[in-house]
C-alpha cells in the first residue's frame, strides 16, 4: 500500500479512533463501502505500519494512580538517547518516551499512585540511568483532552 491514503481509509481510521471496538460492518456502513474492504484496507493499513493495533483507553485515577507526570530529561551525551530509551522503557510506570527539541532531549510521561510513589520512582528508576544529568519534573493536574485526529474533518 502506498503511504498516500485516499478518503475511504481516511474515514475507517476516523471512525475506528471514536470507538475501536466498532465492528468492522458499522465501519462500513459509515464509510458507504463493503466489510471487506473495510478489513483488506485495515489489513494493509496494518502491513504497512501505519495502524500498530488498537489500546484501551484507561482512567488511571479512577483506578488509584492519581499523579500523571511529565518529566523532562537531560542526558549527559545526545548520542546516547537508544541507550537512554532503553532504559527507561523498562520503567512500567513510564508510558511515553519523546526524544525532543529545545529544552530538554527526551520528555516523558509517567504515571504513579501518588506523590511518594512519583518519588520513589524518579529517585530509584529514573534519575540512576548513567546516561541522564538531571532531571525536571512537571505534574499533570487534569488530563483534559486526549484524541486522535480525525481525519476527514482535516482534509
Amino acid at each position: 500500500m502506498s503511504k498516500k491514503l485516499d478518503k475511504v481509509d481516511l474515514k475507517i481510521l476516523s471512525e475506528l479512533s471514536v470507538d475501536a471496538q466498532m465492528p468492522y460492518t458499522e465501519v462500513a456502513k459509515r464509510a458507504n463501502v463493503s466489510s471487506g474492504t473495510v478489513h483488506l484496507r485495515m489489513k494493509k493499513m496494518m502491513d504497512a505500519g501505519m495502524v500498530k493495533g488498537t489500546t484501551l483507553s484507561m482512567d488511571y485515577a479512577k483506578m488509584g494512580w492519581t499523579v500523571s507526570a511529565f518529566v523532562g530529561i537531560y542526558l549527559k551525551d545526545t548520542s546516547k538517547f537508544q541507550e537512554a530509551y532503553n532504559a527507561l522503557k523498562e520503567i512500567p510506570e513510564v508510558v511515553k518516551i519523546h526524544y525532543t527539541t529545545g529544552r530538554f532531549n527526551v520528555f516523558i510521561k509517567i504515571h504513579a499512585r501518588d506523590n511518594q510513589h512519583l518519588k520513589e520512582i524518579l529517585q530509584e528508576k529514573v534519575e540512576p540511568i548513567s546516561f541522564i544529568r538531571r532531571t525536571e519534573t512537571f505534574l499533570s493536574l487534569e488530563e483534559s483532552l486526549n484524541r486522535h485526529i480525525l481525519f476527514e474533518e482535516s482534509t
